[in-house]
């Protein structure tokens, strides 16, 4: 059994093939290419690399991240012999591998009923009910990156009106929140791309704030598959990390003289990295020092 890499990308298209010639060799990948970006860039001659066709416009924050990540996941499924699967990865294209893959599989394999999802409740934290409580129009109003513009003057006097709304919630007794970056099992993948409610919760997520890191979250700790989602205590997605090394800051892009620390975490993954600011720093984790050294750390789910 290998694990399959389900990558959301956009952007760094020489990144983007460096990660993927790293994976292919212990799992095959699917990716899905942002529906703004040219696809022929981020393609790979390689047939363990395939890539979903019916692509999502994706926006910063939006419901849209969950429709292409269940867009890659109907794909996985429908390419691959779920039997032969340990677990669906969820990476984005600016994570890279801190430890030998081939001893991710075997880790994998080692947990193969076990999903690597942590979560947190929305009500135990201000900060975090808010981001479901009130109003927020990443969908509709998408960010750009740039200082101003009349549509973030739009999305911010929107927003500001909207948290003087309360909403309520339904379907669920109680949501969760944790990282988007995940590892499940097939029978869990299964079970997501056919809740039988998922245009409801769509609809109702459409006007929150980063819903990727909420609607997998809550689905599964409502699930039969509950028991198996690990709670913890914190308010950001580097708190419910899973098999990443995720600065607090979520900004920091990590270089190669971060390489002591990275490795001495004990992940199996670090984000964020690019093709330009850490390109030597991939270097040496793709060298035989980052293999010897990482072997010697306690495996860390």
């Amino acid at each position: 059994m290998s694990p399959v890499f389900l990558l959301l990308v956009h952007a760094d298209p020489q990144q983007v093939k460096r990660l993927l010639r790293r994976l292919a060799p212990v799992g095959r990948c699917v990716v899905h290419v942002d529906a703004k970006s040219d696809v022929s860039a981020f393609r790979i001659d390689d047939p363990r690399v395939r890539y979903v066709s019916d692509r999502v416009d994706v926006r910063w924050g939006a419901i849209s991240q969950v429709e292409a990540t269940l867009k890659l996941m109907r794909t996985a499924l429908a390419q691959c012999d779920a039997s032969q699967v340990s677990h669906f990865v969820l990476l984005s294209g600016n994570c890279y591998p801190v430890r030998p893959m081939e001893e991710f599989r075997a880790f994998l394999q080692a947990h193969a009923r076990a999903d690597f999802i942590k979560m947190i409740p929305l009500t135990s934290t201000r900060k975090l009910h808010g981001r479901v409580r009130h109003f927020w129009f990443y969908e509709d109003l998408p960010v750009d990156g740039r200082k101003f513009t009349w549509v973030r003057l739009s999305r911010g006097l929107l927003q500001l009106a909207g948290k003087l709304g309360r909403r309520s919630f339904p379907l669920f007794a109680q949501w969760y929140f944790g990282s988007q970056w995940w590892a499940l099992t097939p029978d869990t993948v299964r079970y997501l791309v056919s809740y039988p409610h998922e245009a409801a919760v769509k609809r109702f997520l459409r006007f929150s704030k980063a819903p990727d890191e909420i609607y997998f979250h809550t689905l599964l700790a409502n699930s039969p598959w509950g028991h198996r989602v690990e709670p913890v205590t914190g308010h950001g997605p580097w708190d419910a990390a899973n098999l990443h090394l995720i600065d607090p800051s979520l900004a920091r892009w990590f270089r190669a003289s971060d390489y002591e620390e990275i490795i001495a975490s004990g992940r199996w993954f670090v984000r964020k990295v690019g093709s330009g600011v850490s390109g030597a720093l991939c270097d040496r984790l793709d060298g035989p020092r980052a293999k010897t050294t990482a072997r010697g750390i306690p495996t860390q789910p």
